[in-house]
């Protein structure tokens, strides 16, 4: 049913708690896991030097954050990988990503944003939802992993 499962991942104990439920899911269809990160250009940087140096330091934080779950994917026998964007929207590279690389599954943790900022700027994991071409599984810090 889901051969391939994308996260998105962002290195906050919400992204953490999506991929621990999507490794559970992963398991029992024994898909493979792949995490999404998207990183910003730096507004600040004023050289191309500056600009490459920023890239590098983001691509080093999501490998760094996301070691632990690339081995604990790899000790319960599934396939797993990150990939690091650069720059437009999160949500839209998520699901544009989740669509060429055929994935039939978004798993997304959702912040919690109160009321208020979410009507006024709205949330990643909802904006997910409204424009993915596949379901899309959003997990609160309530949802226990299967």
């Amino acid at each position: 049913m889901f051969s391939h499962i994308v996260v998105a991942w962002d290195g906050s104990e919400h992204a953490r708690h999506a991929f621990d439920y999507a490794l559970g899911i992963a398991e029992k269809f024994e898909s493979r896991v792949q995490l999404v990160s998207v990183t910003r250009h730096a507004e600040h940087a004023e050289t191309q030097q500056e600009r490459d140096d920023s890239r590098l330091q983001a691509r080093k934080f999501y490998e760094r954050v996301a070691g632990d779950c690339m081995e604990a994917a790899r000790r319960r026998g599934i396939t797993a990988e990150l990939l690091v964007l650069e720059g437009g929207h999160p949500a839209e590279a998520i699901v544009d990503t989740a669509r060429q690389v055929g994935a039939d599954l978004i798993v997304v943790g959702r912040r919690g944003l109160s009321g208020v900022t979410r009507f006024l700027i709205g949330s990643v994991s909802d904006r997910i939802a409204r424009y993915a071409h596949c379901p899309v599984l959003v997990i609160d810090g309530f949802s226990v992993p299967p």
